[in-house]
């Protein structure tokens, strides 16, 4: 069984309402990961570890919050493109309060432009001291405009730890378990 993670770089909004940068950085390490019952670790995602996202529905986001919707490929607003150093987005913000509230964040330098990603790992491979993953192949389920990075050679400084991102991702795995554990009683 997988479980839902994520991971952060930097973006930059070149003005208007089109919000465009590196949404998933290819075999740069990110800062060290802290996750409930494993030691902390570096990861990498290799290129092409997201396969073909030709038909895949992948949503733009504030914070994780799928309330906070921003964009979706699906409806032509999120665009990617592979590229070889990872993958790039274009999103055009939508007309909604939170469009708004993030377009006005990041326009005062309250957001950085730092970004974040949810997957699903199918497959990856780790050092003999389990200090170094390397993402091999996954499921993109969304990105996310954020306040914290975890690709820190791709994001500016932030002062929140990824310990807290850890924190709320193990809190999403719970649901996920116990949404698949309902389905099974």
């Amino acid at each position: 069984m997988t479980s839902l993670e994520r991971r952060s770089v930097t973006i930059g909004a070149p003005g208007g309402r089109t919000l465009a940068g590196l949404a998933i950085p290819y075999n740069k390490w990110s800062r060290e990961i802290s996750e409930p019952f494993n030691p902390q670790f570096k990861e990498r995602i290799a290129r092409g570890a997201f396969g073909d996202l030709a038909g895949a529905d992948i949503k733009l986001l504030f914070n994780h919050n799928a309330s906070a919707l921003l964009a979706r490929t699906r409806s032509g607003t999120l665009t990617l493109n592979d590229t070889s150093s990872g993958l790039r987005f274009t999103a055009d913000l939508a007309e909604t309060s939170v469009g708004n509230d993030v377009r006005a964040l990041l326009e005062r330098g309250d957001l950085s432009g730092e970004m974040s990603f949810g997957f699903y790992v199918d497959r990856d491979e780790w050092n003999p001291r389990r200090t170094e993953r390397t993402v091999t192949a996954a499921r993109l389920v969304e990105l996310s405009v954020v306040v914290d990075a975890a690709y820190s050679t791709q994001t500016n400084s932030s002062l929140r730890s990824v310990s807290a991102a850890a924190i709320e991702a193990a809190a999403l795995r719970l649901e996920i378990h116990k949404h698949r554990m309902k389905d099974h009683v």
